[in-house]
Parts: structure tokens; C-alpha cells; sequence
């Protein structure tokens, strides 16, 4: 994928430093323009001796190229002095983007408190400057508005002179890395990390002739254009990978993807040895049998191989949802010590690492009370709080530990391969979000007694083999 953010950023870096334009001769030279137009250059300092810019270029600063009548702060505004409708527009700094305006609604001031700020009124077509710098300080020229508009406190705006440079120029060239660098050096602040706007308008940036800003301008739109092309194709690209993901994977359940071979053997007889395994997993897990698994009827959802046979999710193994309510709260949670057992969280699941988290039991309640949720090596956990249905097979070596409330334990009888289980489960869970809320936000686990009744297609367990083989490769592909 690429990131356009950033190419876009080398777009401006470039531009402003001369590389993307041809720089003529006959259309004079910057700094001598400045002087006519009665610019001074005496505060133009700390430039990089690094940076050698075109010969008829020249450095400047927004204090040499403006005044106060182009240049000014935001306004200073009380709480106390918004309305929630009005006839000023108040412009916060959440509006300004890298380059974009963000509609992100309006405060409104009173027409009198507007007077009484002197008029200090801004309008389409201002470079807006947010002085409150995050990663990056950002900034956009204002857009057609109605009403009269005025700006908030940490945010400095320019007025266009088009007879001197072109702000859209102005905006690239206050963006560049060089310049953002500066701002980083002179900012203040630890909770709102912000740059005066005295030292803002002293740093220096290249300042081409005018008709060389309005090339570079051109240029950078148009680079720009298809960098946003790229965002669009790359959206929709994901939309189209996340659904042709899906689609592959249901036809790998369905047995569209693998050949049917007779040395497999059928899954009537693997369904008979898994009965017998998960009896075995029952006792060994303190488990009890399943009372309301449905028989298999009619009413399956699609064909499968002969070789294949439908059965119930319930009968793969056995599920455990964590210990209820007050059985493990954080009052009980102790330092690790040799005296431990450790309590895995969603965060195991939907991270893929046991080695996270610091919360400890003590041996002697897991003894009593905890020992039914204990997870073992094989073991699959399933996130059911938060981020919904992450699932991880635990690897060989883990501490011991129990399941904690957000989680589900699936323990699989031996004649179900756990990665052909993950993709199965991922798919029919996504699907039974879809059917009941209409949409693929997956916001609940369902209740075990729906869950395990899900219709499971079950294959010869070497062709489960190969369907997750299959898988694998192309959704490994797909991604690259």
C-alpha cells in the first residue's frame, strides 16, 4: 500500500526547494521583487547552509512579506461570549487540516462582541495556520463560507497579496520538513505544544518569483490529484480485497478449492472418532455434555462434497466462557510470584501474544474456585469484549493460566484442524453479525445455545489440511 500522506509531503519538499520547475531567467529575481515592493529581508536568519536554492530565489519570512493588516492572530474568546447561533462564525482549530478545511461546525459570537474586537474579521480565500501543533503543524486556505467569519486563539491567518506571492504557495512552503523541523525547535508548551506566532512568522522558508510559485502551485495540484486518485483506488482496492477475502474463504468451507481425494477417507468416520475425542475432553476438562445440540435436518446451508458430512459447531469440541461476575475481579489480582496462575485477557487474543498482561491469582483460589476455566497449550481463546472474535491458538510453553470474563476457550477435539476451525469461526461469525444487525460490525458473541448449533461442514481431516494450505497462500497473496 502506499501511504500517500507521506508522498505527498515529498511532493512539497521538492517543490518548494526548486526541484519539480524550470527556473527562467527572464522572470527576475525574488529578492529583488521583494525590495520594489518594500519587503524588507533584514529579519531572514538562521537559514540552512545545507539548502542551496535556484540563483534568482531567494529566503524570506511571513514578517518580511506581510503586515498587520495581512497578517494577525486568532481572537481570544470567552465561553461565556458564544451563542449557538449567530451572525459571526467562529473558526476552531480542529477545521484546519494538512492543506484541507474540515468542516467540523461553528461557535458564533454576538454581533456586538464582534465590534468589540475591532472588526478583526477574516474571509475566503485566508491562509489559516493552526499554531497548535501536534505532529505537525497544519494549515488550509478558508473555503466559500457565508456570514462573517473570524478565527479562534492559536490559530494565525494570512491575507492573500497577489500582486507579491501566491498563498496557496505560501501554504506548501510552510509545510515543508525543513519548516516544520523549525517549528518543533521553537514550540513551547507540554499539554498544548504550540509556536508563538512571533517566532512562527521569523522562520525562514524559499521565496521563487512570483510566476515560479504559480508553476510550482500548478505542478503540486496536479501531483496532488493523483496522490488522491491513489487514496480512492487504494480504498476501494481494501473494500474489494476485505470482500474477496470473504469470498474465498467461503468457498474453501464449501470444498471449491481443494480435490476430493479417495485416499481421505470420508468425515462419517472422522465424525465417529471425534465424538469419542470430545467425550475424552469432556472428562479431562471438567465439561459437561451438550443437552441442546441440535439433530442435523434438511435445511443445510449449501451442498458439500459427498466425502464431507454436516454437523453442529457444538460437536468440534468444547466451549468456555469465563468466569462469571465476581467470581474474578481485580480486588483478587496479586503479584506474580512461584505461587501464581495467570489470568489471560482479550488483549492475548486480539494481539496474538501470551507473554502480555501482569494479572495473577493466587494458586490456592485457583485450586478452589478456577482450575474449570484453566487454558492449555492448543487451546484457542476468543475475544468477546471490545474488539469482538479475535482468535489465537495457544502456543506450546505458556504460563499457566485461566481464561479470564471477556474471554471464550475452545478446546478442539483432535479431528478438527484449529487453523480450518479459525476460518470457519471468523467467516460464520461475521455472517451471523450481518444477519442480525444487518451490518458486519460484530458486537456480540452469540449466546452459546445459538453458536453451537451453527451448521459446520466437516471434511476429511487431511482435506482440512489443504484448505487451509490453500488459503494461506492466496490470502497471503492477496495482501501483498
Amino acid at each position: 500500500m502506499i501511504d500517500s500522506v507521506v508522498l505527498r509531503r515529498k511532493i512539497i519538499d521538492a517543490a518548494v526547494f526548486g526541484e519539480l520547475t524550470d527556473h527562467i531567467s527572464t522572470e527576475g529575481n525574488a529578492d529583488v521583487w521583494l525590495k520594489e515592493h518594500g519587503c524588507g529581508l533584514s529579519n531572514v536568519s538562521n537559514i540552512n547552509e545545507d539548502v542551496t536554492l535556484p540563483s534568482n530565489w531567494c529566503w524570506t519570512t511571513l514578517s518580511s512579506i506581510t503586515d498587520e493588516n495581512t497578517l494577525n492572530d486568532g481572537n481570544w474568546v470567552l465561553s461565556a461570549d458564544m451563542v449557538s447561533d449567530g451572525p459571526v462564525k467562529l473558526i476552531q482549530l480542529g477545521s484546519i487540516g494538512e492543506g484541507v478545511y474540515r468542516n467540523k461546525g461553528f461557535k458564533y459570537l454576538t454581533e456586538e462582541h464582534f465590534h468589540e474586537l475591532k472588526g478583526r474579521q477574516i474571509f475566503p480565500g485566508h491562509l489559516l495556520i493552526n499554531r497548535l501543533v501536534a505532529d505537525r503543524m497544519v494549515s488550509c486556505i478558508i473555503p466559500d463560507l457565508d456570514g462573517i467569519l473570524m478565527t479562534a486563539v492559536d490559530v494565525c491567518w494570512v491575507a492573500p497579496q497577489d500582486e507579491l506571492y501566491s498563498l496557496k504557495y505560501i501554504m506548501y512552503a510552510i509545510s515543508t520538513s525543513l519548516f516544520q523541523q523549525r517549528v518543533n525547535e521553537l514550540g513551547h508548551g507540554v499539554t498544548r505544544f504550540r509556536i508563538s506566532k512571533n517566532n512562527l512568522i521569523d522562520i525562514p522558508f524559499p521565496f521563487p518569483p512570483l510566476k515560479e510559485q504559480l508553476r510550482i502551485v500548478e505542478i503540486v495540484e496536479d501531483l496532488f490529484s493523483i496522490t488522491y486518485n491513489i487514496d480512492d483506488l487504494q480504498t476501494r482496492y481494501a473494500a474489494d480485497r476485505d470482500v474477496l477475502k470473504g469470498k474465498l474463504i467461503d468457498a474453501a468451507i464449501c470444498g471449491k478449492l481443494t480435490k476430493q481425494l479417495p485416499e481421505d477417507g470420508t468425515a462419517e468416520d472422522l465424525y465417529k472418532k471425534i465424538q469419542e475425542e470430545k467425550k475424552q475432553i469432556l472428562i479431562e476438562r471438567k465439561g459437561r455434555a451438550d443437552k441442546k445440540i441440535k439433530e442435523i435436518d434438511a435445511d443445510v446451508p449449501f451442498a458439500i462434497p459427498t466425502q464431507w458430512k454436516w454437523i453442529r459447531f457444538g460437536d468440534v469440541g468444547l466451549f468456555k466462557k469465563g468466569p462469571f461476575g465476581s467470581a474474578l475481579t481485580k480486588s483478587m489480582f496479586v503479584p506474580k510470584s512461584d505461587n501464581t496462575v495467570k489470568v489471560y485477557e482479550q488483549q492475548h487474543a486480539i494481539k496474538k501474544n501470551c507473554n502480555l498482561g501482569t494479572y495473577y491469582i493466587k494458586r490456592e483460589y485457583f485450586d478452589s474456585d478456577m482450575s474449570g476455566f484453566e487454558v492449555l497449550t492448543g487451546d484457542i481463546i476468543v475475544s468477546c469484549a471490545g474488539t469482538i472474535g479475535e482468535t489465537y491458538i495457544m502456543p506450546d510453553e505458556i504460563e499457566q493460566g485461566i481464561i479470564n470474563q471477556a474471554l471464550m476457550r475452545v478446546t478442539l477435539a483432535a479431528g478438527i484442524d484449529k487453523r480450518f476451525f479459525q476460518y470457519y469461526f471468523d467467516a460464520n461469525l461475521k455472517k451471523s453479525a450481518q444477519d442480525e444487525s444487518n451490518g458486519s460490525a460484530i458486537k456480540n458473541i452469540p449466546p452459546f445455545d445459538v453458536m453451537k448449533n451453527w451448521y459446520f461442514p466437516l471434511p476429511p481431516f487431511a482435506e482440512q489440511q489443504r484448505i487451509v494450505e490453500t488459503l494461506d497462500n492466496l490470502l497471503t497473496n492477496l495482501t501483498e
